[in-house]
């Protein structure tokens, strides 16, 4: 999972300042690394600037750079290992392209096998960078093709062999000295918005993973890119849109819980509004199934910061059934607000350590109580196991947990770093909820079902949710060569 931003203006404006703002509205899909790329077509001019950290941080000091056409990205690893090198965006020289995407290329060994056995050394172990040079390749293909024809055509072809040949998850930002592209891999696992702003008789284009980067940068959102297009916007800001290579959407549902920003939307409806339902959802379930457990609770308790909208609406529908008197609301545990993300952390040694640096509990507020913990899911268990310590340190009488997820059983590779089962606690206990709540050390534990989910959450709609049920859509090798013929 990463954040990207494309952004293209009419008159020659400098974009950077737009791409720095899209990136830091998007700084919690990618803590670790960020940088921006634009071309300055006056001065005959490209430049890339990449570092390890926010991007505020990285972008502040880039005020001096110029440009009518670039991307940005925040980096969260999936594949490839850290440092700057790893860093996106990559740009190739010889072809004046640069590219930066949010996924995880599922047949990046092929690429890469296929790249080294025509002598295409890589630079980095990032899969953003094959990427961009399997299409670069295809892209000098149709150029021996069709000389008379332009880039347009050319880049729209290579893109077309993309879909069909790389697989996995990628949104993906392609900027080009003529202008800006932009596609989505067939199944469309990753999310991609395209926004416009008119300001003072200056117009821009952005191209962005979450509506909240367009929003808060006064661009008014036109559309969600479907899943399988590619499109090109010129420096008159025209935008030609097509669909290549269209398979069944399989948008994840998992960024309407943990990923997105509360305040972006997807899936035609905001994500306030998703984590919502399913608090009220997790209540109505826990009503259902373990009536006798409602009246004891006298707190209940969000995870920061994510499950918040949900843990309201869970407390909210659960204070309809008892005596509202005696069912609270609380935010007795605080998260560190610079502290990233622990999920996103790179090795598990260093997932325990920020998540024993990260939270503190107010013991005054949950001492001698019954707590039901709301998080918005369970992954590996890290973060869970150190705060129900925690709330035992403080004194809390009995601690139940809920989630607004189902229970995570399989790997991700369309974008989440969580490469084997036998570090997701749900896995390594073969999905038993009972001896997950032993290895938690809770006294009862919901998850909320994948089907309930489905039915209740995103009502029916289509989304992949391989990491709850195994039912993966892509395959990890294409049965074909991925380069163009060597001509």
């Amino acid at each position: 999972m990463c954040g990207i931003v494309g952004v293209i203006s009419k008159g020659g404006r400098s974009v950077v300042s737009d791409l720095g703002n899209g990136a830091h509205f998007l700084q919690h899909r990618g803590p670790a690394y960020a940088g921006l790329f634009v071309f300055d077509p006056v001065h005959r001019h490209a430049a890339i600037e990449k570092g390890e950290g926010l991007a505020d941080d990285i972008f502040k000091s880039l005020g001096h750079l110029s440009g009518d056409v670039g991307i940005a990205h925040t980096r969260y690893k999936t594949h490839g290992g850290g440092g700057i090198d790893n860093a996106q965006p990559f740009f190739d020289p010889f072809t004046a392209m640069a590219i930066a995407h949010n996924g995880h290329i599922t047949n990046v060994h092929q690429v890469e096998a296929e790249l080294g056995g025509c002598n295409q050394a890589l630079t980095s172990s990032c899969d953003a960078e094959a990427l961009l040079r399997v299409v670069c390749l295809w892209v000098e293909h149709f150029r021996r093709l069709d000389p008379e024809a332009g880039e347009r055509e050319h880049v729209f072809k290579a893109i077309a062999e993309v879909q069909q040949r790389v697989t996995g998850a990628y949104s993906t930002v392609l900027a080009t000295q003529t202008g800006l592209y932009a596609f989505r891999d067939p199944h469309g696992f990753r999310p991609m918005v395209l926004g416009r702003r008119s300001r003072k008789g200056r117009e821009a284009v952005m191209i962005a993973s979450e509506t909240l980067a367009l929003e808060q940068n006064g661009f008014a959102v036109e559309q969600h890119v479907p899943h399988g297009a590619a499109l090109y916007v010129d420096r008159d800001l025209n935008i030609d849109e097509r669909t290549l290579v269209q398979k069944d959407p399989r948008p994840c549902a998992f960024e309407l819980i943990y990923f997105a920003d509360v305040e972006s939307k997807m899936f035609g409806d905001s994500i306030r509004s998703f984590r919502w339902r399913a608090g009220r959802t997790l209540a109505m379930y826990l009503i259902e199934n373990a009536p006798e457990i409602v009246p004891e609770i006298d707190l209940v308790v969000p995870i920061p910061h994510s499950p918040i909208p949900g843990a309201e609406a869970f407390a909210q529908k659960l204070e309809k059934e008892v005596d509202s008197a005696a069912l609270q609301y609380a935010t007795p545990v605080s998260k560190y607000r610079f502290g990233g993300r622990i999920f996103m952390e790179e090795t598990q040694e260093a997932r325990d350590e920020a998540a024993m640096l990260d939270f503190r509990v107010d013991a005054k507020a949950v001492e001698g109580k019954n707590i039901f913990l709301v998080d918005d899911s369970i992954v590996r268990g890290t973060n869970a196991t150190r705060i129900v310590r925690a709330f035992r340190a403080a004194g809390a009488k009995k601690i139940f947990f809920g989630t607004l997820w189902p229970m995570v059983i399989d790997s991700c590779f369309q974008g989440i770093n969580t490469p084997t089962q036998n570090e997701l606690i749900g896995a390594r206990f073969n999905g038993d909820t009972d001896e997950v709540q032993v290895e938690l050390g809770v006294d009862a534990l919901f998850y909320l079902p994948e089907d309930v989910f489905v039915a209740n959450v995103i009502k029916g709609a289509a989304a992949c949710m391989a990491c709850t049920n195994g039912k993966r859509a892509v395959k990890f090798e294409h049965s074909g060569t991925v380069l163009p013929p060597v001509t």
